[in-house]
């Protein structure tokens, strides 16, 4: 019995040593794209703002949509994202979005080969470790989880 407890006692040990790994890709990843974020949307961290990034995307030729819709996409994409990510709210749809918004980032970065794209694909993998492993327990995902999952009290509705 007291080996089982021990083996429970390091799975539970382990499963927070995990969940405060996850939480810290989560977090840098989040503050990460947050920058980006504010440079290309708003100017902030000495960016240029949404005018600029919308001419880069210009030039860079983003098909079907006009070059503004791309640069406000991108940017809502990224600040919606890492926000929901640090916080760990709906935290696989918000990595899938930060995800999809770098492989745009590849695609127009491609021709300048491994070290134009390398930091992006570093920002696909911490996403990817996201949407695969999930928020981990730090989260609110979790939390709203666990409250689902709570057994109903005696004598209730459930239970009738």
């Amino acid at each position: 019995m007291a080996a089982c407890a021990s083996n429970d006692g390091k799975s539970r040990e382990a499963q927070h040593l995990t969940s405060l790994g996850i939480l810290l890709v989560r977090v840098v990843l989040g503050i990460i794209f947050i920058y980006y974020a504010g440079q290309h949307a708003f100017g902030w961290f000495g960016g240029r703002g949404i005018g600029a990034f919308a001419n880069t995307l210009a030039h860079d030729h983003f098909p079907v949509l006009r070059p503004l819709v791309w640069a406000w996409m991108s940017a809502t994409a990224e600040l919606v994202g890492a926000s929901l990510i640090i916080i760990g709210l709906v935290s696989r749809l918000a990595a899938l979005l930060m995800i999809l918004d770098m492989f745009g980032v590849l695609w127009a970065h491609w021709a300048e080969g491994f070290g134009g794209t390398d930091f992006n694909i570093a920002l696909i993998a911490m996403a990817g470790l996201v949407l695969i492993a999930g928020p981990g327990q730090i989260a609110i995902d979790h939390l709203i989880r666990s409250s689902l999952k709570q057994p109903q009290p005696a004598g209730s509705a459930a239970t009738a």
